[in-house]
């Protein structure tokens, strides 16, 4: 039973534990759960009057609610611990907010641990045992060392005076060798690793959590300096100042890297007393280490998604901008290559100008697949069959000294996904030639493979955007030189790189993972030095029969009916205007989304179709198309836009809008999408 691990306080009292929170309702529960279980239960039900109790009634542990009305949970926490009389008391923060970012915050103002409403009574209990019994125990040995130095001085002077006291010596000594004996029955069971060494540092023992977190057994590491322990990751000014601490106020506390046996490092919150005798001299150091090793990765991962997201912001307004500019640049080219005879000089010309127009658009196009804010017409694809061309294509390309391996095992439901064949043709490349690269020097194996796998909720909670289901898993390993843990950390950042000079852009794998993101699967890597490397890319399976109304016949793409043409660009507005009305269409215009309303609201029937542009001052496109709408539900409305981010296709769709497609487009783009929507 947990309440029989209950700690009896070194003064001999009840544990008495502070309950803070502004519901009723949770101090009700807090209470219930506590009841038969020999606590002192305090409560409060604000920051304010949490910090005045704290202080009066110095609780042996405080459980902290974070959203409360006057101070929040964390700057109450911040208050305890500027406070000499309660900075010690361990604190739990009690929230309902499971984000990451919000435990990450409770630790980082002082924080021993957290617990997620609602919660379990043995949950509860356990964690409040285990930080009574870290704290007791740290306050026992320190008060056992200090009783016993006091009491051997006292029996000291005893003897001297009468021998008839020899027995009452050696009695007491026995009692304090046995509270020595239970405090490190204690110490051994402690989860926390637990190590002591002289005044010179040499370590005289360890607890066995110790033995668990280092690798280091008890045989091993007794009678070693505590250098060996030494990550050489902080600077040698960082260890004086350790020293100086304990030299002066008897305890530190702080964050270490500490090695492991295996050389492996972890990193773990520290607490070290020195232990004086009666005259000051330090004559040991007791050291107490909790690994955060994976809290500190948690909040890695929330850095890393805030500083992709900000990234992605960036590239696409940027790309937005760009493809207004490339719109103008392919359009106006075009309608000049219909000027001008195919054996024109000026022709030629133009046709580099759209050359480099396409090498643009498709550089924008990446970068929207980074920042997972394209849109691309997606259909049913056969993996296998991608495979099959991309390794076709890669077996003349790379040197023969890569042997390439095909591995096909999808029998059970097939392997169609919802894809855009050009971008998965695109992920599968990248990967295949990186893999090459990486053996490049001694040559090696290549492998790809293509299996079935279910997400089932373990898989899925290492990936909060999928869902549980039928799968494809694609594979590809190679046997190259493998990469260290720092770069593999980074290899899905923007513009990182470990090629020469001239052999890579960096955006391969950064692009690679936004496509597959962006297809609502997720991709993974495995690799150590030496060991080659393994990415897996999982993309949700196609299990029922998907149909499309498929119309293969040629329509013709001229029409005369009336359109009106919005976007606040002036020369993409001729450029429409141009365009259009070669088609033969009648043709209206608006630099302003407010002025195409009034001009609407005028004379709703004037039009048979609105073209509109999506990012626009005064008035946005979604905007201008609900008030349109309203006021003529049935007008068709084409929307178009350099940048995703605010709508796609299926949001436009759902807002009445009958067609979208993306800047930068050509005439018969153009004419195909107003054609299907009259």
């Amino acid at each position: 039973m947990i309440a029989d691990v209950i700690p009896v306080m070194s003064n001999g009292h009840k544990p008495v534990i502070l309950t803070v929170d502004d519901d009723p309702n949770n101090l009700s529960v807090v209470r219930d759960c506590l009841v038969g279980c020999n606590y002192t239960i305090l409560v409060a039900e604000d920051g304010e009057s949490a910090v005045q109790r704290a202080d009066y009634a110095r609780p042996d542990l405080i459980l902290l609610d974070i959203m409360m009305p006057g101070i929040d949970g964390y700057e109450t926490c911040r208050r305890l611990k500027t406070l000499e009389s309660t900075r010690e008391i361990p604190v739990i923060f009690m929230t309902a907010l499971a984000e990451t970012g919000h435990k990450v915050k409770g630790l980082e103002v002082g924080g021993v641990d957290y617990i997620t409403k609602p919660f379990q009574r043995e949950e509860l209990l356990a964690r409040i045992s285990v930080h009574l019994h870290t704290r007791e125990l740290t306050r026992r040995l320190r008060d056992a060392n200090e009783l016993l130095e006091t009491r051997v001085e006292e029996r000291t002077a005893e003897l001297a005076q009468t021998i008839d006291a020899l027995h009452d010596e050696i009695m007491e000594r026995k009692r304090a060798e046995e509270e020595r004996v239970r405090l490190a029955r204690a110490i051994e069971q402690a989860a926390e690793a637990i190590f002591m060494s002289d005044a010179q540092w040499v370590i005289t023992y360890v607890n066995p959590a110790f033995e668990r977190m280092t690798g280091y057994s008890r045989d091993e590491i007794i009678g070693k300096h505590t250098r060996i322990l030494k990550s050489h990751t902080h600077e040698t000014g960082y260890y004086h100042q350790i020293r100086e601490t304990l030299g002066s106020d008897n305890v530190w506390s702080g964050r270490l890297t500490t090695r492991k046996k295996d050389s492996s490092f972890f990193e773990a919150d520290t607490t070290v007393s020195a232990v004086k005798d009666s005259k000051g001299a330090i004559i040991n150091y007791v050291s107490i280490l909790r690994d955060v090793t994976h809290e500190l990765k948690l909040e890695r991962e929330l850095r890393q998604s805030q500083k992709m997201e900000a990234i992605g912001t960036l590239a696409g307004g940027i790309a937005h901008d760009f493809n207004n500019i490339l719109t103008a640049v392919i359009g106006y080219t075009e309608l000049a290559q219909h000027k001008l005879a195919k054996d024109d000089a000026a022709a030629r010309d133009l046709e580099r100008v759209q050359e480099a127009s396409s090498r643009a658009k498709d550089l924008v196009n990446r970068i929207l697949t980074f920042s997972r804010q394209s849109e691309y017409e997606r259909k049913p694809v056969q993996v296998a069959a991608v495979i099959d061309e991309v390794l076709s294509l890669l077996r003349s390309t790379i040197p023969s000294t890569v042997e390439i391996h095909r591995h096909i095992n999808t029998a059970t439901n097939g392997d169609t996904v919802l894809a855009d064949p050009t971008q998965l043709h695109q992920v599968l490349m990248n990967l295949g030639t990186n893999a090459a690269h990486a053996m490049r020097s001694h040559g090696g194996i290549l492998s790809v493979s293509l299996s079935d796998y279910d997400a089932d909720a373990a898989f899925v909670s290492l990936y909060p955007d999928l869902a549980p289901g039928p799968f494809v898993r694609l594979t590809v390993n190679d046997t190259g030189h493998g990469m260290e843990a720092s770069v593999r950390e980074r290899i899905f950042d923007p513009y990182f790189t470990t090629k020469k000079v001239g052999e890579g852009t960096g955006m391969g794998l950064s692009v690679v993972q936004g496509i597959i993101k962006n297809h609502g699967g997720a991709i993974s890597v495995f690799s150590e030095p030496g060991q080659g490397t393994t990415f897996n890319v999982f993309l949700p399976k196609i299990v029922d029969e998907i149909t499309r109304d498929v119309n293969s016949k040629e329509a013709s793409f001229r029409g005369t009916e009336r359109i009106l043409f919005v976007d606040d660009e002036k020369v993409l507005v001729d450029l429409g205007q141009y365009l259009l009305q070669e088609l033969g269409y009648r043709v209206t215009t608006e630099t302003s989304s407010l002025e195409a309303l009034k001009c609407f609201h005028a004379n709703p029937d004037a039009f048979d179709l609105v073209i509109t542009d999506m990012t626009m001052p005064g008035l946005t496109g979604r905007e201008l198309a609900r008030q349109l709408l309203s006021i003529r539900p049935d007008i068709p409305i084409i929307m178009c836009s350099g940048f995703t981010e605010f709508i796609n296709s299926t949001e436009a769709r759902e807002a009445g809008i009958r067609d979208f497609f993306m800047k930068p487009y050509v005439a018969s783009t153009m004419a195909k999408t107003i054609r299907k929507v009259l």
